[in-house]
């Protein structure tokens, strides 16, 4: 039997996260709650297996109980303009993040692999933190710590656009520049740009080269 901690601040949701359990293949209690402090209660005075928390604009878990309970995983949900929040919650210490906008499908893969004590974030993160977080001097120590983890789900291999593109990056081409030899989106260069670095495990085009040079 695991013990999972259900935190949100809206009733409805609460009641739709367990059914997000009955696949899981365990036998789970739930103890839900819509307030921090009931959280912090649960800790301290039952055994818990996984912590379930929702996070929006006015309420939400925060790093430093994440921080005082780091043996237990940690799965951060979130509404979409707080994927920042989220993503420094799991360098914080929390096991996965995902959008409260993920298919069930995703949500419920989510939850599988962390149960597997495996971390987990969901394409909708990966697609939106992006270079004004990625790439802000300001993070770069946490984002060393996150590419550190090196989701296991993002192959280190590269696929042939990816090499073509980090190939006409090393040369010192733009993105713009790039998007206009290739006849694609800029977006779609940005994208290749930032998956590229994250399997490398790179936070600039000078370690990419060196990299991808050895």
């Amino acid at each position: 039997m695991l013990h999972v901690i259900l935190y949100d601040s809206h009733p409805i949701i609460l009641r739709g996260l367990k059914e997000f359990f009955k696949n899981l293949g365990n036998e789970f209690t739930f103890l839900e709650t819509s307030t921090v402090a009931d959280v912090s209660k649960y800790l301290t005075s039952h055994k818990i297996d996984l912590v379930v928390g929702g996070v929006n604009e006015k309420t939400g878990i925060d790093a430093k109980i994440i921080q005082r309970h780091n043996t237990i995983p940690w799965v951060i949900m979130y509404n979409d303009n707080l994927y920042k929040k989220a993503l420094s919650l799991v360098l914080s210490g929390a096991s996965a993040c995902i959008s409260k906008g993920c298919s069930d499908q995703e949500t419920e893969k989510c939850l599988r692999e962390v149960l597997a004590s495996r971390r987990y974030i969901c394409e909708s993160t990966l697609q939106k933190f992006g270079y004004e977080f990625l790439f802000d001097p300001g993070n770069q120590s946490q984002i060393r710590n996150f590419l550190k983890y090196n989701l296991q789900r993002k192959p280190n291999k590269l696929s042939p656009r990816e090499q073509q593109v980090a190939g006409l990056l090393v040369s010192g081409m733009k993105t713009s520049e790039i998007a206009a030899t290739l006849n694609v989106r800029h977006s779609t260069v940005s994208t290749i740009k930032r998956t590229v670095m994250l399997k490398k495990n790179v936070i600039n085009i000078i370690e990419l080269a060196s990299v991808l040079s050895n």
